[in-house]
């Protein structure tokens, strides 16, 4: 009944869903540069595609200077990269190439680097590429030089062994595009939305003295406490299964999944309850809300950046659920994996429903 809210939650919902089809669903995992003066195949020689760089051959020094400048655009058409002036109407059927790296070898690269002879290789890049990858693009180039000269990299490691260890989940080459990484947030939100809804009704009725109303029917506080906290779960959870039927997310594991909202739900109810007994208007219980709403929602935005996550972002109520999500969602987890997020969730439902009941049970008794 409440017009404000109802139409709050329509719109969250709406938006949500929107945003997510909008997001791209790619994921570039190479660097594309422009290289002129030195063959393709020469490169292909030296497997620079295996180290994630993707090269585009380029008839001049001065069309690469231009595109990575940003005036002009490059054009692959037929295997090969033509390059138009901004603005200009591109050839038929030709796919744009984003360079933002540029290396021009000098002409004669592979005969002096072949002679021992000293050459220069101008390096282009554009002003918002990060320092590391201009770093790796000079190690490139001596790499391609001595490649070229057929000489070993003069690194001398006699008796050294690496060994690589990789912290927390390895992705390369299984990188989460930033639909599928916005997901647990966007499915978040929709429990926060429906926490903010709960709670600002259960401050109004207690505010209005509602709750004290109801009371004098044969209905007991235990009552009253237990459908609010029931309603909130089955309607957060309803408004969480109707956003992941339109991003496409409930098909993996669909009884897993609505394991894990349902869990989340009550988790998100028994938030409410505290946020809703906290208030005493509509301001309040935003300010309230949103006490609650921020640390819950760290551990959705850490999803964003793969790796092992903090200790204390592991710790807060929401992790278990995000974490859950992604691993089903994305990576396709199935109960035997999802077992520990579940049994933390668990554990944290219990909690904070628990706390939320007797917080609020006291504030209704002390109308």
């Amino acid at each position: 009944r409440d017009r404000l809210w109802a139409f709050l939650t329509v719109l969250v919902i709406i938006v949500v869903v929107a945003l997510f089809w909008i997001l791209p669903d790619d994921v570039e995992e190479s660097i594309n540069a422009g290289i002129s003066g030195l063959e393709p195949t020469a490169l292909a020689a030296l497997g620079v595609e295996e180290e994630g760089l993707r090269p585009g051959a380029f008839d001049s020094e001065r069309d690469l200077r231009s595109v990575v400048a940003g005036e002009a655009t490059a054009w692959v058409s037929s295997g090969k990269t033509v390059v138009v002036a901004e603005g200009a109407e591109p050839p038929s059927g030709a796919e744009r190439a984003d360079v933002s790296i540029g290396l021009a070898f000098p002409p004669d690269f592979v005969a002096a680097t072949a002679d021992g002879r000293s050459t220069e290789v101008n390096v282009y890049v554009d002003g918002a590429v990060p320092d590391e990858i201009e770093n790796a693009m000079t190690s490139l180039v001596r790499e391609i030089a001595f490649g070229v000269a057929g000489e070993p990299l003069p690194v001398e490691t006699a008796d050294v062994a690496e060994t690589f260890v990789i912290l927390g989940e390895d992705r390369a080459g299984d990188q989460v595009s930033a639909r599928e990484g916005f997901r647990p947030i966007f499915v978040f939100l929709i429990l926060m939305m429906e926490m903010f809804v709960m709670a600002s009704l259960i401050a109004k009725e207690i505010q209005d003295r509602t709750v004290t109303a109801v009371l004098v029917t044969p209905a007991t506080v235990g009552d009253v406490l237990a459908a609010k906290g029931i309603a909130g779960a089955l309607s957060g959870l309803a408004q969480a299964v109707i956003v992941l039927l339109a991003i496409n997310s409930l098909s993996p594991q669909p009884l897993l999944i609505l394991t894990l909202m349902l869990l989340g739900s009550v988790m998100i109810s028994g938030t409410a309850m505290l946020a809703g007994s906290s208030g005493k208007d509509f301001m309040s219980t935003l300010f309230y809300g949103m006490a609650y709403m921020v640390p819950l929602l760290i551990p959705a935005f850490a999803a964003l950046f793969p790796g092992t996550a903090s200790g204390w972002v592991r710790a807060l109520p929401s992790f278990p659920l995000v974490e859950g999500l992604v691993n089903v969602t994305t990576y396709g987890a199935g109960w035997s994996e999802t077992l520990p997020q579940l049994s933390a969730l668990l554990a944290w439902c219990v909690g904070l429903f628990g706390l939320g009941f007797v917080v609020l049970k006291r504030k209704v008794q002390s109308l």
